[in-house]
């Protein structure tokens, strides 16, 4: 297999690196007013859509496998995705990491919703903090491994029996390679797709942290 070598970048979304001075206070609470049941419905009824167009799984530029996480409910995970792709060009298969920082989208956003809430999605959407990284394989040797390593799972459907959480982690893959195209949400940790997902973010949260200009 051939591959080629991809600049890798490291952005802020949003108001950029000025605004990581923001997170301490998105974390501990950003409002002005306490925040009341109102701006939780706000939230849960508007982050459906802020997430799918920060997180998408849905873009590259050839084959890729992608994958999202989010926890249910008001939660303070930090969501993530992350996407491997193979432009099938030389040297070709690299990795894009996305990841909330300081806290959770889903709080940064009830936070920002409560301090200003005249404000439309759109415009809090430019206010959140997420951090991008995108690697070449040459950058993070892993993206390779692991690409590899998710053509050995096999899924299994859900069954009735299925332990599920109160507010379980939702893992959404987008397979899209040689044609075919495929979705599967998992909720399930000790299933194979979670582990794969969770052992490629760490692998990739590895490299960022050895990334030049990391702190």
């Amino acid at each position: 297999m051939k591959f080629s070598t991809v600049k890798r970048v490291a952005v802020c979304v949003g108001l950029g690196c000025v605004g990581l001075t923001i997170i301490p206070l998105l974390a501990t609470g950003l409002s002005a007013r306490p925040q009341t049941q109102s701006d939780r419905d706000w939230t849960a009824k508007n982050f459906p859509a802020v997430f799918d167009q920060l997180f998408s799984i849905r873009q590259a530029e050839s084959d890729f496998i992608a994958v999202r996480a989010h926890k249910g409910g008001d939660s303070d995970m930090p969501e993530f995705s992350f996407v491997l792709e193979n432009t099938q060009s030389g040297r070709s298969i690299r990795a894009t990491l996305r990841e909330a920082q300081g806290s959770s989208l889903y709080q940064q956003l009830v936070a920002l919703h409560s301090s200003a809430p005249s404000k439309s999605p759109e415009e809090l959407k430019l206010e959140l903090k997420i951090q991008t990284w995108t690697f070449s394989v040459d950058q993070c040797p892993a993206i390779a491994a692991q690409f590899q390593a998710f053509n050995n799972i096999e899924f299994v459907r859900p069954r009735d029996d299925d332990p599920i959480d109160e507010h379980p982690i939702l893992y959404q893959f987008h397979e899209s390679v040689g044609g075919g195209d495929s979705e599967v949400t998992e909720f399930v940790e000790s299933r194979a797709f979670p582990r794969w997902a969770n052992a490629t973010r760490k692998a990739l949260d590895a490299c960022a942290a050895s990334a030049p200009g990391s702190t």
